[in-house]
C-alpha cells in the first residue's frame, strides 16, 4: 500500500460508510413506526475495521458492536483467540450453519 492509503482512501471510505449507515439509521426511524434504534450490530469482513464501529456510533448516535458469534464458546488450544476476534465478523454466515448440526 502507498503510504497516503490510509488518509487518502481508506479515511474517506469510513467516514463515506459511516455516513451511510447514520443515514440508514434515520430513514429507518422515520418511515417505519419504530423511532429508535437501540444497537447497530456490524458484520462482514469491513466490520472489523479499527475505529469503523466507534465512528459509526458516532455518526449515528446509536451504540454500535461488532459482531461476534465466537463469543462465550470454548476454544480449541490451536485456535488463536486474537486472530478469531479479528475474523469473527467475516465468519458469521459460516458460524451459524455449522452451529446447525449442534444440539445445545
Amino acid at each position: 500500500m502507498p503510504d497516503s492509503y490510509e488518509e487518502e482512501v481508506l479515511q474517506p471510505f469510513l467516514q463515506n460508510l459511516a455516513s451511510e449507515a447514520a443515514r440508514a439509521v434515520s430513514f429507518f426511524t422515520n418511515s417505519t413506526q419504530y423511532n429508535k434504534v437501540d444497537h447497530v450490530l456490524l458484520a462482514g469482513g469491513v466490520a472489523a475495521t479499527a475505529g469503523l464501529a466507534a465512528l459509526i456510533e458516532q455518526k449515528s448516535g446509536v451504540h454500535t458492536l461488532v459482531a461476534n458469534a465466537f463469543q462465550g464458546m470454548t476454544l480449541a488450544n490451536k485456535i488463536k483467540a486474537s486472530q478469531l476476534e479479528t475474523d469473527a465478523p467475516a465468519l458469521m454466515i459460516a458460524c451459524g450453519l455449522a452451529l446447525r448440526g449442534v444440539d445445545a
